[in-house]
Formats: C-alpha cells, structure tokens, sequence
C-alpha cells in the first residue's frame, strides 16, 4: 500500500514538471505577409530602386518597370512598403503597404 501511494505522488510530481517545462518552452510566432509582386506585360526596362527618403516619408525599396506606347502611363512601380511614422530615434512605428502603381512622369 505504502508503494501504491508513492507511485501515484511521484507519478503526479513528473506530470507537474511536464507541465512546467511544457508552458515555459513556448514561443511566439511572428507572421509577415508577403505579395508577388508582378508588373504589367510586355515587360520594359526595368530597375531596382533603392530605399530611400522622400520627403518625410521612408520608402523600402522597389522596382520601376518603363514601358513606351501605354495609354496607362510611361511607368509601373512595384508594391513597397512605406515608412509614414517614426520616433525621434528613427525607428518605424507605422508602415503602409503602398500598391503598384502607373506614373506618368519620370521625375
């Protein structure tokens, strides 16, 4: 009897420390969503444009696709993200998915 109830204390004891190590092992899952991003055919000349200031405002870098005889525009930009607020310190507090787009100057 006496090892009855030791079996059943120690049995109680290891499923208590499972549970302790299985709560402390979690872990936190960031997820970033991503777009493929596609420029309108026939393809132009494209190019890769590296982040930069413009303005106030922090663009990620981006792809600028010209084309010649489109009613649309002479350009496609590509999706990129967009830094619109930051600390003092420069650090992004508010990004903004900026969709492609056509442009009708190079400028």
């Amino acid at each position: 009897m006496v090892h009855f109830r030791l079996s059943i204390i120690a049995l109680s004891v290891c499923t208590l420390l499972t549970l302790i190590i299985a709560q402390a092992q979690t872990t936190t899952t960031t997820v970033i969503e991503r777009h493929v991003i596609e420029s309108p055919a026939p393809k132009g000349t494209c190019t890769t444009i590296a982040a930069h200031w413009e303005g106030k405002e922090w663009r990620d870098s981006y792809t600028l696709c010209k084309y010649e005889n489109r009613k649309e525009g002479v350009a496609w930009v590509s999706d990129y993200w967009s830094c619109t607020q930051y600390t003092a310190d420069g650090q992004c507090t508010t990004w903004a998915l900026v969709p492609g787009h056509w442009v009708s100057t190079l400028e």
